[in-house]
């Protein structure tokens, strides 16, 4: 595990600390919150400020109202952002009469739409994440290459692990981690490589730094939760951790390329090569 003390310290290069794709923000205002409301101006900002080169956006209504009909807020942003990189991430359920019909139908409606990946909120909504009726949702995103997400608190590690091992060519997100999970994250990375984690609540003592020197650098995604969390949690735990150059922009951009780079270069193709 992550022993005391603070990083060494190596210097960056201005490169290596920009160009970073937030892999985690949500639009709209959480009733509780702490930090303000993320709309389309204040994402641009934080874009802006940190010189990010895009980001993957879900909607706060998905989580919290209405999860099939929040995916429209999720692409509007995404649409109005395009030249900042930005990209829509839509949430499913199971096929529930008068909420949803086909969860096959749902996701090729994503694909038309240039939506980058999705979310599920297990816990939240009330379903088992292993119900086979979303056998359908997972095949579907593995055929098509968008990767699933999930905080950690809505799905337990046995469900996890199901689904990693009965779909070994879908993407898996986890997000949310806090801290002392990192005896259940190493097991799920060991045994399974389709299983990434981004830095959302990363909270472990230099776990960034434990995991890169394994050779896991490539299974770390930057990501802020902007909309949830204060950004500077995370910036300042990749900036800080005292990496090389290359482990950093792999972990800032080199895996969302790899997740989302299909999206990103058919979004730049319709802006005439931007971003």
């Amino acid at each position: 595990m992550p022993g005391a003390g603070r990083s060494r310290g190596h210097v960056m290069s201005e490169d290596a600390t920009t160009g970073w794709f937030d892999a985690r923000i949500v639009t709209g205002a959480h009733p509780a919150a702490l930090v303000p409301k993320s709309d389309p101006a204040a994402i641009a900002v934080h874009l802006d400020t940190y010189g990010m080169s895009g980001a993957l956006v879900s909607s706060m209504a998905s989580w919290l109202h209405d999860p099939v009909g929040g995916n429209a807020e999720a692409s509007a942003v995404a649409h109005g952002l395009a030249d900042r990189g930005v990209l829509a991430c839509w949430t499913a359920v199971p096929p529930t009469p008068g909420e949803l019909h086909s969860l096959d139908a749902l996701v090729m409606q994503a694909v038309t739409e240039g939506v980058a990946a999705f979310r599920l909120y297990p816990r939240s909504h009330g379903y088992s994440p292993v119900d086979h009726a979303m056998d359908e949702l997972y095949a579907a995103l593995a055929t098509n290459g968008l990767p699933l997400c999930v905080d950690v608190t809505e799905i337990d590690w046995h469900h996890l692990d199901h689904l990693a091992t009965h779909f070994p060519t879908l993407p898996i997100i986890l997000s949310n981690l806090g801290y002392r999970q990192l005896r259940s994250l190493w097991a799920a990375v060991r045994d399974h490589e389709n299983l990434y984690v981004d830095l959302v609540d990363f909270a472990g003592h230099q776990a960034i730094e434990w995991l890169a020197a394994r050779g896991l650098a490539d299974r770390l995604l930057f990501a802020t939760g902007l909309g949830l969390r204060d950004p500077g949690e995370s910036i300042v735990r990749l900036a800080w951790s005292g990496l090389d150059d290359d482990t950093v922009a792999q972990i800032g951009a080199g895996t969302a390329d790899r997740l989302f780079g299909i999206r990103r270069t058919a979004m730049a193709d319709q802006l005439g090569g931007r971003p």
